[in-house]
């Protein structure tokens, strides 16, 4: 039998929902050979924050987060998640900040179970992850950044990660550096740019060495009514890939990394509460 407590903060969640929510996003979710999922997304402003659900079969998860402007000096955001399944239980949270010419942020969570488990978005790994990145503007032109990350699976196996670069921008963005990953040597190479004059942009990221990711990003208006198409790729060796579309208010993923999964969400925004 399944925890019973997820029944009733799930039956409370979707109440909540149906009256006092910004935004709701249905969605649907298949990974062969498993049976479809239904996934439901919600956010609510509650005073100064924001406050979030996200419901599927098996699982549930609250989020509670906000932000801090100081005007010019710079901005601070800050939030919390917590999710309970039949698989175990998870718990997250982020900081981050822009202050002057630095930006940093700080992310940390542990889950019980699988993190698919407890959302389907999420990766198949669990334990503690704790992750760290920083930005400093040497000049308008010139920025180095500093990445590193720290994981601890069910299994108490550590690795940890490591990646420094240096963006130079011009009429587009160049961006070069180095990284480890568990022992893996790579190389960074990136670039940032608008492909018309229409604005599409286009921003890839390559890290290629002993390990090898590809990142790509396409934005494209589409109307004059600021919407617009986006794309993204994922493609990394030991074989995994990730395609996403995105457009008027539809977001579909197809991914594979030794299976098969499709993601199709509709998103709903009520204007009135914004």
């Amino acid at each position: 039998m399944g925890n019973p407590w997820v029944y009733v903060a799930t039956t409370a969640v979707l109440a909540w929902c149906a009256g006092s929510a910004q935004s709701l996003t249905f969605g649907l979710y298949a990974r062969l050979p498993d049976s479809p999922t239904l996934t439901l997304e919600a956010t609510l402003p509650l005073g100064a924050f924001d406050l979030e659900a996200r419901l599927q079969r098996d699982a549930l998860g609250l989020g509670l987060g906000s932000s801090l402007e100081f005007s010019a000096l710079g901005r601070l955001s800050y939030g919390a998640r917590a999710s309970l399944g039949f698989a175990g239980w998870g718990v997250e949270g982020r900081i981050g900040g822009t202050f002057g010419p630095v930006a940093a942020s700080l992310e940390t969570g542990y889950s019980s179970a699988l993190r698919s488990q407890l959302w389907v978005g999420d990766e198949a790994e669990g334990g503690l992850k704790v992750g760290l990145g920083g930005r400093y503007r040497l000049s308008p032109r010139e920025t180095l950044g500093l990445g590193l990350g720290f994981k601890r699976n069910l299994a108490g196996l550590a690795s940890g990660l490591g990646e420094l670069s240096y963006a130079l921008r011009q009429e587009q963005t160049y961006t070069f550096g180095l990284g480890v990953d568990d022992s893996r040597l790579y190389g960074i190479l990136g670039w940032r740019g608008e492909l018309d004059e229409a604005g599409t942009l286009l921003e890839a990221t390559l890290r290629v060495g002993q390990l090898w990711r590809l990142e790509a990003a396409l934005t494209a208006p589409l109307d004059e009514e600021l919407d617009n198409l986006k794309l993204r790729l994922t493609a990394a060796y030991p074989w995994a890939a990730t395609l996403g579309l995105e457009a008027y208010g539809f977001r579909a993923d197809a991914s594979y990394d030794g299976g098969f999964s499709l993601w199709l969400r509709y998103t709903l925004s009520f204007g009135g509460n914004e």
